[in-house]
């Protein structure tokens, strides 16, 4: 049973990280965390220390909890990771593309950039936008029809999944990151395998620059 509740407690983190309702910088203690989450301490406790574990989390002794923040080092491994991993999957569906135009993965990823280009405007809500965003990548990832590659999406590694380390202090803008994205798909549906790798890396370069 307290396995299960810890898992319940981790879910509900994770889903006031997602909601912004955990703030980046701002110290929570435990007793209010528990209080808001009308759940007992242990179990709270057993999934904030998973989450420091997977980094997602500042354990700060005597004082609470906070979003983690951020390394140079680590923003460089999460950088590695995606640009390895997407960067394979983009050229190689650069190659696959010209030999099946009705591709399933190219047709959603088209449909991604136009939903993501009626939401350019930045005073529309950014949820709507990075959760396209986020497909996108993860599109990417499931391009290959391999589990392996599929399931990377939901690792602790790459940019899926943490908006808490995307887009800091608005340094990037939409049009900028779509402009990346159109790219990519672009180089990908002319067969361009090195273009597509090398527009994955500019976005890549991108992300950089909001840190």
């Amino acid at each position: 049973m307290s396995f299960l509740l810890k898992d319940e407690a981790y879910d509900k983190i994770i889903q006031m990280i997602n909601d912004k309702e955990l703030i980046n910088g701002e110290i929570y203690s435990l007793n209010v965390l528990t209080a808001t989450m009308d759940m007992s301490k242990t179990p709270v406790r057993d999934a904030i220390q998973k989450l420091e574990d997977e980094k997602r989390i500042d354990i700060l002794p005597s004082r609470g909890i906070r979003l983690h923040q951020i390394t140079k080092e680590e923003l460089m491994q999460h950088y590695n990771f995606s640009c390895a991993t997407e960067g394979y999957c983009v050229a190689t569906l650069a190659k696959t593309y010209q030999k099946d135009k009705k591709n399933p993965s190219v047709k959603k990823l088209k449909k991604l950039m136009e939903q993501m280009e009626k939401r350019l405007d930045e005073q529309q809500d950014f949820d709507e936008y990075f959760a396209l965003d986020q497909q996108f990548h993860k599109e990417l990832l499931e391009s290959l029809r391999d589990p392996y590659f599929s399931n990377l999406q939901h690792s602790s590694m790459g940019f899926y999944n943490h908006p808490e380390i995307q887009f800091t202090d608005n340094k990037l803008s939409r049009k900028e990151v779509y402009e990346c994205h159109r790219k990519i798909l672009n180089a990908i549906c002319e067969g361009d395998s090195p273009g597509a790798y090398e527009a994955l890396l500019e976005h890549a370069d991108l992300m950089l620059k909001a840190f």
